[in-house]
């Protein structure tokens, strides 16, 4: 038998934050302006490490759009079509650009290798004036972003991600200071395969997370069972919790349908609204559909 409540709320859009949205947008413009800086530039001082790390903020610029779009998308209301919203809008192009990122590490990679091979002069002194515009660059976005709301996740993972990308651009300017004193060449392309590989971590990452969620997996920090132990211990009238599935919609929605024996005088509304609160209050599962079942009375 399944009872659906009378008034049920579907609507889980979280309020839009105006202010991080505007930083985000800001920090974004920034970022990609200077990436082709970056590129441009690397290209010019022949530096492998400078484009990789102008191909690093490709990917900062490529992030904050993602959190943007993730702020924008937010305020469109679910229709009859999309009826959870547009919110894995943002974990599709996620993935497709973590997929993006490993090919182009792929490339980096190739070119280190291969000028590894064959060294080619770099021009130290303007790959340091570079990556020093570089730092304070991502200086200035750290700051910015930093005085957003540090407690909603898209401005939190932001704030963090640029707090360590300082030490790409820490890590190119120390090479072109060798370069520049020591004629060493070979640091280049060692860098630009140091970068590579901090790229194609956090694009692994990427990949592996809203790949996870496409595929309608369990949420990270969820356990299926635990749940089902919990709730048959918290509710005395549950006898059994089964047939249990979990997914998240985005990082912030997470969903689950649930079967739950129990007895006749617990088959109402005010049941389901009990259980569904806990649910919502203690496991942060913000949509669920649960069909409760009495329990088969054997005949003597």
């Amino acid at each position: 038998m399944h009872v659906q409540p009378v008034s049920h709320h579907h609507n889980h859009i979280a309020k839009p934050d105006q202010k991080n949205q505007k930083k985000i947008i800001i920090a974004a413009l920034v970022t990609a302006s200077y990436m082709l800086v970056e590129i441009i530039g690397g290209l010019w001082v022949n530096s492998i490490a400078l484009v990789a790390d102008g191909v690093h903020m490709m990917t900062d610029a490529m992030a904050l759009g993602i959190a943007w779009w993730g702020f924008y998308m937010s305020q469109k209301p679910a229709t009859e079509v999309m009826t959870f919203g547009f919110q894995r809008f943002q974990i599709l192009t996620a993935f497709v650009n973590g997929i993006t990122l490993l090919l182009i590490v792929g490339g980096i990679v190739f070119m280190a290798i291969h000028r590894m091979l064959e060294p080619q002069e770099v021009m130290g002194k303007e790959m340091f004036i570079i990556a020093v515009i570089g730092l304070l660059n991502n200086l200035f976005v750290f700051w910015l972003l930093h005085s957003g709301d540090q407690t909603n996740m898209n401005m939190r993972g932001a704030t963090l991600h640029f707090l360590g990308d300082t030490l790409g651009s820490v890590a190119v300017i120390a090479g072109a200071i060798i370069i520049f004193y020591t004629g060493w060449m070979l640091v280049d392309p060692l860098l630009s395969i140091l970068m590579a590989a901090i790229i194609g971590v956090g694009a692994y990452r990427l990949s592996k997370e809203s790949g996870h969620i496409l595929l309608e997996g369990v949420p990270a920090g969820y356990e299926i069972q635990c749940i089902a132990n919990d709730l048959e211990s918290h509710f005395e009238y549950l006898t059994a919790v089964h047939h249990i599935h979990l997914w998240a919609i985005s990082e912030e929605q997470v969903v689950m349908t649930l079967h739950a024996k129990t007895d006749l005088a617990h088959i109402n509304d005010e049941t389901l609204f009990e259980i569904k609160q806990y649910l919502l209050e203690v496991h942060k599962v913000h949509h669920v559909t649960l069909q409760l079942e009495t329990e088969c009375l054997e005949t003597v």
